[in-house]
């Protein structure tokens, strides 16, 4: 498989261009169809990384990265039959582009010990939709060490979520849940461990 970082440099000058049902089949194809296809997709979507890095204002080689490592998604999304074609291929990679530099964002930010935390004011869990958010700004790197009396898995669920960003579909993955609902109720259910503890330490 050929380095698609090499392509934002010596980007590959297409005569004919293809749709996306026909770079779809391209890919999947294989060889220099295949080859043909990306280098095209690479290279007529590259205006995205200036509208992406202007807005998140990252830097030069993150930015590449992050559209590598996007447009690599993209193509195993094809290759496992995971992309459906249920949305242009342009928003398809769009959405991919931003989630990824959006993330590395997260975790380079200066900002990144400093998270809000949505504290139910009701101790059910099963009230959370009806009860009002108090958000607390909190220094996350001072209440990691009254997280660390929680235990696990409350422990992994709020750093993961309020510390590196994960959503919850990837909690749900990363800590044996079933769905991602199940992780947003485990999350809201450990939050409310948390505040009582702060509330016992007078931090909250």
């Amino acid at each position: 498989m050929f380095n698609i970082t090499v392509l934002i440099e010596n980007p590959i000058k297409q005569h004919v261009i293809l749709d996306d049902h026909q770079i779809v089949e391209a890919i999947r194809l294989g060889g220099n169809s295949k080859r043909n296809a990306i280098e095209q997709f690479f290279t007529m979507h590259q205006n995205m990384m200036y509208k992406i890095k202007n807005k998140l204002n990252l830097s030069n080689d993150s930015i590449k990265d992050m559209y590598a490592d996007a447009i690599s998604s993209v193509i195993w999304n094809i290759d496992t039959n995971k992309f459906k074609g249920g949305s242009k291929l342009s928003t398809y990679l769009y959405k991919i582009f931003y989630n990824k530099s959006v993330d590395h964002l997260r975790h380079i930010s200066s900002n990144k010990n400093v998270a809000y935390l949505e504290l139910d004011e009701n101790n059910s869990v099963s009230t959370i939709n009806d009860t009002r958010k108090l958000e607390i700004k909190l220094d996350v790197e001072t209440v990691k060490k009254e997280i660390q009396e929680l235990g696990n898995p409350c422990k992994n669920i709020i750093i993961e979520w309020a510390y590196w960003g994960y959503n919850m579909s990837e909690i749900a993955q990363r800590n044996g849940l079933e769905n991602a609902e199940k992780a947003k109720k485990k999350k809201y259910s450990c939050l409310q461990k948390l505040r009582g503890i702060l509330k016992a330490k007078s931090i909250y």
